[in-house]
């Protein structure tokens, strides 16, 4: 964006890189008589996130120097996309409340392997699958933030966009860290470990945030 400070990625990276390596070794590992979910559940939850977050694709795509700015009266694109946060945010506590008390998450024997090769979802999710939900819902979020990245570029002189947004990315960030750090403490399957997809939506979330904040 011109006119704007230049955003370090290499920065970025470095912060990022471990960063719920960094928090997760800060967090006890208690038991808890709460709601548990089976992998099933917890690929459900993610994917219904998912979906949410694809919905959002078509409002962002659907910004222009046009209409924009309506946000300040309540309309166009951007409300759209900020009430699809909050649904995400919420969506997403429903899910996060409900993981403590989740037994870990494992891959199946090599002899379920063996027996059932085809039979993984009638069988239910293992490591692996519930990894793949998460590995789905980052390239699909990271796909609606990096439009949002490039929107913004169109509103650098419209401070009224800026705040609400970034606002609302804050909300999906917190519950995004949540979730990963439950689910790399869920996993006990090292080939299913998210941790690196994890810092990737994180860092392009702070990303994110940074460009919106940068209208204020």
């Amino acid at each position: 964006m011109t006119g704007k400070q230049r955003i370090d990625w290499s920065i970025i990276t470095t912060v990022t890189k471990m960063h719920f390596s960094k928090i997760l070794a800060g967090v006890a590992m208690t038991s808890t008589v709460m709601a548990a979910l089976t992998p099933q559940q917890i690929v459900d939850g993610i994917r219904l996130i998912t979906q949410k977050s694809q919905a959002l694709q078509a409002p962002a795509q659907s910004i222009t120097v046009l209409n924009g700015p309506l946000i300040a009266i309540g309309q166009g694109p951007y409300p759209t996309i900020i009430a699809g946060f909050t649904d995400i945010v919420s969506t997403a506590n429903t899910l996060i409340a409900q993981l403590p008390g989740t037994a870990p998450i494992t891959k199946r024997s090599e002899a379920d392997e063996r027996e059932h090769p085809k039979d993984l979802i009638a069988r239910g999710p293992d490591a692996q699958a519930v990894r793949a939900a998460f590995l789905n819902f980052v390239a699909v979020h990271q796909a609606l933030l990096n439009i949002l990245i490039g929107k913004a570029g169109l509103f650098s002189v419209v401070p009224v966009i800026g705040q609400p947004v970034a606002t609302a990315l804050r909300g999906v960030e917190g519950v995004v860290d949540s979730i990963a750090i439950s689910l790399i403490q869920l996993i006990q399957d090292p080939t299913a470990d998210i941790t690196p997809d994890a810092n990737s939506l994180d860092a392009t979330l702070t990303l994110s945030i940074d460009v919106y904040d940068g209208l204020s």
